[in-house]
């Protein structure tokens, strides 16, 4: 059987942003466990004592149930580049536990630190986190991205970023790109220049 990741931000003690990440978990149940009430994200965390201290990730693999939880320290990566990259067959409209394909994209890549997936001249995301482009002082994210992340959904929900179709052809007309996820925040200091970004 398959299984699911949720990832959530633990910060100084404090799990953030658990109502988005339940929100996923439910539309995960009402997709492949129609029959299964949701667990409550909420109960998993409160199982665990949380460090005080610092930023960790809380993984929850689950399938009907819970099946691992884990509290690991958070480790950002360092992106400068990417390469860009036909998404063709791959399927990550949930967030599957398995993101090996992922790890096997990257390395066929080494003159990049990261990929952005394109589908038919369409830009998606990469491998851990939705994109959002800067023009004209306004944040834009990709209006089918490949999967569901929740910072996306929230800042959305929060009109600090809108919904559009990012071609490759014109990425040019886009000043700075930052990667959004619970670990990232959208931000002019998290940003980088489009010019210096793509090889």
């Amino acid at each position: 059987m398959f299984s699911f990741l949720e990832s959530i931000c633990i910060s100084n003690g404090q799990a953030q942003h658990v109502d988005y990440h339940q929100m996923r978990v439910n539309e995960t149940f009402d997709t492949f466990f129609p029959e299964w009430e949701p667990f409550d994200v909420w109960e998993e965390i409160e199982k665990i004592e949380l460090p005080q201290e610092g930023t960790h990730r809380f993984r929850i693999t689950y399938t009907e149930d819970p099946q691992k939880i884990e509290v690991l320290p958070y480790e950002p990566k360092t992106v400068k580049t990417f390469a860009l990259v036909d998404s063709g067959e791959i399927d990550y409209g949930f967030k599957w536990a398995e993101r090996g394909f992922f790890q096997q994209i990257l390395d066929s890549h080494p003159e990049a630190d990261e990929v952005i997936f394109h589908k038919d001249g369409i830009i998606q995301d990469c491998t851990f986190a939705n994109l959002a482009f800067l023009k004209d002082g306004v944040w834009y994210t990709p209006e089918a991205p490949m999967h569901w992340g929740t910072t996306r959904a929230r800042l959305l929900v929060e009109d600090q970023v809108e919904e559009t179709d990012i071609l490759v052809a014109e990425l040019d007309q886009y000043e700075r790109i930052c990667l959004i996820n619970v670990f990232r925040p959208l931000s002019m200091e998290n940003s980088i220049a489009i010019t210096d970004a793509i090889v």
